[in-house]
């Protein structure tokens, strides 16, 4: 065989990926500049407001944020168990956790291996970990479009700007019809072929999935109101449904961003454009979250990766099928 056409998928593939990687770093500085450049024009009115900051509000923006971040370990924990592979709660919150961190490395993928991985280790099947963990992704979409839903009937007629709103909305009914087993089954199915019998994993009830959304949803309503809490903590003028709107499709465009390492820069500059306030408020609201949620991250994430070492091994997972009438 020609040592050349031996090697040249994985040129290829290395070659896109390191392409991703030079895209990701440029969109991130590229909107990293843009808001920066909103903060230092107005400077002197977000210096005055951090030096001014209540405290007792933007701490309990954070503890909202936190208790967002644990309903999203929650879902997974439950979209596990749909799938036929119950788990207990507090060891798939530290496979969650732990493999969040991994987010912050460039490419995207990380935070899906990190958990998938754990939880493979824990003793669940590396396709039905994988294959949840994604699931779980794409659940958290919709579950941020009823959280948009939520908020849009407090939006007064000068926060509501038809066009973008609409837009992100349509995810709702595009989640919902996704999940359903006619077309969440086709999808499974043809993953497994896709995959050589890789990912025999079955689609269940439409019951179940919606109630999967349900458990998603109020991740999102907590994000929202911490931006909230941390915008009335800075102590900046602001329509809070607004800005828990913003918060809310930044975080998810961030999300979706794939090459940039935790949205970074891009949720900061989405939440910009959204969420009502001048550039230099707006990029302070969003730089105080992002800090947040860093420190989440790093203390559940950490005391995860330690726990789970001390951790005795859990007895294996066998089973990665789930019959869909079961």
């Amino acid at each position: 065989m020609d040592a050349k056409a031996g090697t040249g998928v994985p040129d290829r593939s290395r070659r896109r990926a390191m392409l991703l990687r030079i895209l990701g770093i440029v969109i991130a500085v590229t909107a990293i500049a843009l808001c920066v450049n909103a903060l230092v024009s107005q400077w002197s009115e977000v210096s005055a407001a951090l030096r001014t900051a209540d405290l007792r509000w933007i701490g309990a923006g954070v503890l909202c944020a936190a208790a967002g971040m644990c309903f999203l370990a929650l879902l997974w924990h439950q979209c596990l168990r749909v799938f036929g592979a119950p788990t207990p709660l507090g060891r798939t919150t530290g496979w969650y956790f732990a493999g969040e961190l991994g987010k912050y490395l460039p490419g995207g993928i990380w935070p899906v291996v990190g958990r998938g991985e754990l939880a493979h280790r824990g003793g669940v099947s590396r396709p039905m970990a994988y294959t949840t963990t994604l699931i779980s992704l794409g659940l958290m979409c919709v579950g941020s479009a009823v959280a948009c839903v939520s908020f849009l009937p407090f939006l007064s007629g000068d926060g509501l700007r038809l066009g973008w709103e609409l837009l992100v909305l349509l995810v709702l009914p595009i989640g919902v019809l996704l999940v359903h087993p006619a077309v969440l089954g086709r999808a499974l199915r043809l993953v497994d072929r896709l995959s050589k019998g890789r990912v025999v994993v079955t689609a269940p009830k439409w019951g179940p999935m919606i109630g999967l959304i349900g458990v998603a949803t109020p991740a999102w309503l907590l994000v929202g109101i911490s931006a909230s809490m941390v915008t009335r903590g800075l102590g900046f003028e602001h329509q809070p449904a607004q800005v828990a709107f913003a918060a809310v499709s930044a975080w998810i465009l961030g999300l979706l961003v794939v090459p940039v390492p935790a949205g970074a820069g891009v949720r900061e500059f989405m939440f910009l454009l959204l969420s009502g306030l001048a550039g230099g408020p707006a990029v302070a609201v969003a730089a105080v979250s992002r800090l947040a949620y860093v420190l989440i991250d790093a203390i559940f994430g950490i005391t995860s990766v330690v726990v789970l070492k001390l951790a005795t091994p859990a007895p294996s997972i066998d089973r990665s099928v789930v019959v869909a009438d079961e």
